[in-house]
């Protein structure tokens, strides 16, 4: 869950009735959370592999050879970054405790000392009372946007370049057939749609959850369905495909027309299928044994 609460927003998970503790839960929401900025990084190198496969001149100044292994890399090293930063100035302790409980225990009926969590305080509260902005903290999210603007910068940049790439090379040939013409057509219609989704899904939510709480503006269970959005962004991402590519439109109507026409039919072929492949199996064996 993600909560948000005056100066601080933060990633939590009730441990009570869990097999691990409240540290060994802490490391959990630290590997979650650099497979956040794992993602964000995946969604900037996509759009470069794209790019590179629309434009041979930069594919091979760029990405010929071992350069290739950068952009396997990238999302492993944002990822690690990612979770560095968490664990080293982000973890939970007595006087975060104190601040969250109320807030907590008002919006989720849980008990502080049974969550376990990373906190982003922007400005904790010292012995006197008074609030003071934590350097280290704003060091850390500091960081933490430059991989996010690198890999807003990545989609669009690039995306943008492919889309004058594909405009230019289809306005310039006159022997492409119209189906290609309208392949193409479609491809850069899921390109846009494949751009506009992160954008609404996971940049947007993650500004607004970085950007309230550091100038104290509190945002209370709106943060919740910051976490929504961004669970659901990879059951979504596809669908661009699946619905505006022609083919792809067509084989899914059809599997599902053919399931709801005669579900009883399609069951017993798939389990038909099922068999078959077993049988096929189990002979393949004998005749290795013979």
């Amino acid at each position: 869950m993600v909560h948000s609460y005056k100066a601080a927003f933060v990633v939590f998970r009730n441990f009570k009735n869990s097999d691990f503790d409240r540290e060994q839960s802490f490391i959990l929401i630290v590997i979650y959370c650099g497979c956040f900025g794992f993602s964000l990084a995946i969604f900037g190198v996509h759009f470069i592999y794209r790019y590179g496969a629309v434009v041979k001149e930069f594919r091979d100044r760029w990405l010929g050879g071992n350069k290739i292994y950068i952009l396997f890399f990238m999302p492993i090293f944002y990822g690690t970054w990612w979770s560095i930063l968490c664990y080293l100035y982000f973890h939970f302790d007595a006087s975060t405790d104190d601040y969250m409980r109320r807030t907590i225990f008002d919006g989720y009926d849980t008990a502080i000392e049974d969550t376990s969590y990373i906190i982003v305080l922007f400005h904790p509260v010292d012995s006197n009372g008074n609030t003071y902005p934590d350097v280290a903290v704003f060091a850390s999210i500091a960081c933490m946007w430059f991989m996010i603007l690198s890999s807003v910068f990545c989609v669009f940049f690039f995306g943008l370049k492919c889309y004058f790439r594909i405009t230019e090379a289809l306005s310039k040939t006159c022997t492409v057939s119209s189906v290609t013409k309208s392949l193409q057509q479609q491809l850069f219609q899921a390109l846009v749609v494949q751009t506009v989704i992160p954008l609404i899904l996971m940049y947007i939510p993650i500004a607004i959850l970085f950007t309230f709480p550091m100038i104290a503006v509190d945002i209370g269970f709106a943060s919740s369905f910051i976490a929504m959005t961004i669970a659901v962004y990879p059951a979504i991402d596809p669908l661009p495909n699946m619905f505006i590519i022609k083919n792809y439109r067509k084989a899914v109507f059809a599997f599902f027309a053919a399931i709801f026409r005669n579900p009883c039919s399609s069951l017993r072929r798939a389990q038909c299928t099922q068999v078959e492949l077993v049988s096929r199996s189990g002979t393949d064996v004998n005749i290795g044994i013979l």
